[in-house]
């Protein structure tokens, strides 16, 4: 009697274990893949943050404070990425937990293995970590402990599953500010629980108030954390909130070829990775059952959706921040259909992972191979206490190259929002202590910004001291450094 409830309670944690296993390692086959841009621009913006000139100490950046602490605990490329094999393990983990709970061992299981696939597909991003990765374990666990405070034996046990959850979920915004899946989903579930079963609404009260608790305590310590090392509340705001939205209508006014490319490419890997067939499964179900949860997993995976086409870049890294609440939704349908169509649900999802990990491997990873090249030759030319500025943004340049820059702005978005004239740009050329080196990475008058001061500032105080990857160097006149050299992308 007592073998048969342990089997069924051990397989479908070995299961998942196993899938979390795997998608570590496929994780691991890229660890040496070129710094990725986001990856380069954290680690330099979070290795100086102190009080300073800008938003984090020297630079400013778009981002909320949580993500630049795990990024400056982390202090190296390496340890960035084998924290991001740590957060598929808690999110496969999580998504287990939630589903299981809702739906047993079959939903527990599905939703395990399509977590870890998701996060084994490059073609999603998989290979560098960015927000979206180090955000959803704690959407993913936010979601598991908003399942389980809901199914708690006592209140005690439901307002402590409570308060986590509204830790995590809070955690979740603070480390990408778009991650509110988790919020979400509790929400959407309270409400819709209320709405259904009247006896269980101050259960739903304890939830709500159990979750507020621990979003205003995670909140005020992150607030607390940023003020330490100089970043104020309201300029956080600014940067998370308003900039957003200023940004916003700056892509949409400045719109490329390159843009609807991308949201082309977004939308055919949202549809060949499952993505797309599980949110509208997920819906179809929620419409049919009504259930509290089936309502909010599928009001999940649509917010997530619209979040990601609403940031405007439409990089496919976006997908990531939908893998906890479609992993649960899969789970959830498992235990609804045939198996027959589970089967074939699996098999597909097991081709496209494994069609994304194969081309990446034959193709090797190109992208920020340009920026090591560049990177590495400056860094050989350079004389210690350089700085340089690359235009515009490229950190990883900057982060090959073992250089700062004198320039708050790492990235391009920020200097088409807030310097779209380049006149703090101007500034720092004209000013006291000009960077030695300006790398013109794909033409000054890019990226919709008006550049004619700026260009004339660098032609009249720079030399052009070589070019390399198609990517152009100049150097500080009168600076006595050795020339860039001119040569092929190697």
């Amino acid at each position: 009697m007592n073998g048969r409830p342990t089997t069924r309670v051990r397989r479908p944690v070995v299961v998942a274990a196993a899938f979390a296993v795997a998608a570590v390692v496929v994780r691991l086959a890229f660890l040496g893949a070129p710094v990725g841009s986001d990856e380069a621009g954290f680690l330099l913006v979070a290795d100086q943050w102190h009080p300073g000139a800008s938003l984090y100490g020297d630079y400013w950046v778009d981002r909320p404070p949580l993500l630049l602490a795990i990024f400056a605990l982390s202090s190296g490329l390496t340890a960035v990425r084998l924290a991001g094999c740590l957060a598929v393990v808690v999110v496969v983990a999580a998504v287990a937990v939630a589903a299981g709970r809702l739906a047993g061992s079959r939903a527990a299981v599905v939703a395990a293995g399509s977590a870890a696939a998701w996060c084994s597909m490059p073609w999603l991003g998989i290979v560098r970590v960015n927000g979206e990765v180090l955000a959803a374990p704690f959407v993913a666990v936010s979601i598991a402990a908003t399942v389980l405070a809901l199914h708690a034996p006592t209140r005690r046990h439901r307002v402590v599953l409570a308060i986590g959850a509204g830790v995590c979920a809070a955690a979740a915004v603070g480390v990408k500010q778009s991650s509110v899946d988790a919020l979400v989903f509790a929400l959407v579930a309270l409400v819709s629980l209320w709405l259904a079963r009247p006896e269980r609404r101050r259960d739903a009260i304890d939830v709500l108030v159990g979750g507020i608790v621990g979003g205003i305590v995670v909140t005020a310590a992150l607030l607390a954390l940023a003020a330490a090392r100089g970043t104020g509340a309201r300029d956080l705001f600014e940067a998370v909130v308003t900039f957003r939205i200023d940004a916003g209508e700056t892509i949409r006014t400045a719109s490329t070829a390159a843009t609807d490319e991308r949201f082309g490419a977004l939308a055919a890997t949202w549809v060949v990775s499952g993505l797309a067939v599980v949110a509208v499964a997920a819906v179809v179900l929620a419409v049919r059952r009504r259930d509290p949860f089936v309502v909010a997993t599928a009001a999940t995976v649509l917010a997530g959706s619209v979040v990601a086409v609403l940031g405007g870049s439409y990089w496919a890294h976006y997908l990531l921040a939908l893998v906890p609440a479609s992993a649960v939704a899969a789970g959830l349908l498992a235990a609804t259909v045939r198996p027959r169509v589970l089967a074939g649900g699996a098999a597909w999802l097991a081709v496209a992972t494994a069609v994304s990990v194969g081309h990446t491997v034959v193709a090797g990873v190109d992208e920020g191979i340009e920026a090591e090249v560049v990177g590495h030759q400056l860094h050989a030319v350079a004389a210690p206490g350089d700085t340089a500025v690359v235009a515009y943004g490229q950190p990883d340049v900057l982060w090959n190259a073992g250089l700062s820059s004198p320039y708050p702005y790492l990235w391009s978005l920020p200097v088409r929002v807030r310097d779209p004239g380049l006149d703090d740009l101007v500034a720092v050329l004209e000013g006291p202590r000009p960077p030695v080196w300006v790398v013109d990475w794909s033409g000054f008058d890019s990226w919709a910004v008006d550049a004619d001061r700026f260009t004339a500032v660098v032609e009249r105080s720079y030399t052009r001291s070589g070019r390399v990857c198609g990517r152009t160097v100049w150097v500080l006149r009168g600076a006595d450094r050795a020339p860039f050299g001119d040569g092929p992308c190697r």
